[in-house]
């Protein structure tokens, strides 16, 4: 079929240059034939683009010299119209409030001295929305030797540790059962006999208990 001046429409013009809309039941070779786009060489200049929607594909030809039609870049050989694809980058923000709330586990002081075979007794005072305290008692290695959770009431918690070694170098771990990274450790304590008073009577050192000292 001839070229179809009707089919014939300008898209876009700007700067001496126009790109053209043609639509037409020929196919895209015989769109690209020399010659094909003759009749309109009073309308179209060179540089100018003709968008083909020819019966087997969609193609783009660029006006040469002579309004003569150059090499054809096929945009789609299955005849759909170009599809032009846009994406925009949306700004957007977010806005964050929040209160701060102070929190802390102070543990109660140890003993001087605790008695071989005897409990371990431990507590600390809570600050804050705290509900559970893990206690954990520890050696001079830092091996754990028992561990016991208590709930926090009235800001206190306490546990009862089972008797321990005579040893130096102890210490209590009490840490936010909700949060690993709260935590609280006690100065070093000891287990041991604590220091008996020495009288001397007739010659003889008589112990605190009234257990005898023999002076050679």
């Amino acid at each position: 079929m001839p070229f179809i001046a009707t089919s014939l429409s300008a898209l876009s013009a700007a700067n001496g240059f126009t790109l053209w809309h043609y639509r037409t039941t020929d196919n895209r070779a015989e769109t690209g034939v020399a010659g094909y786009f003759t009749p309109a060489a009073d309308r179209v200049r060179i540089g100018d683009i003709i968008l083909v929607q020819a019966s087997d594909g969609t193609t783009m030809l660029p006006v040469r010299a002579g309004n003569l039609t150059g090499a054809a870049v096929v945009l789609d050989s299955l005849g759909a119209p170009p599809e032009i694809q846009r994406s925009a980058y949306l700004p957007f923000s977010i806005s964050l409030t929040g209160t701060t709330e102070a929190r802390a586990i102070t543990i109660d002081p140890m003993p001087n001295a605790i008695e071989p075979g005897a409990s371990v007794p431990v507590g600390a005072t809570i600050l804050g929305n705290i509900t559970n305290i893990t206690f954990q008692i520890r050696n001079a290695a830092g091996t754990v030797l028992a561990t016991q959770a208590s709930a926090v009431a009235n800001g206190r918690a306490s546990v009862l540790f089972p008797a321990q070694a005579s040893g130096g170098g102890y210490r209590i771990l009490a840490r936010n059962t909700a949060d690993t990274n709260h935590f609280s450790l006690s100065a070093p304590f000891a287990i041991g006999m604590a220091p008996r008073l020495l009288n001397e009577e007739g010659g003889v050192v008589l112990l605190e208990d009234s257990g005898q000292l023999l002076l050679f």
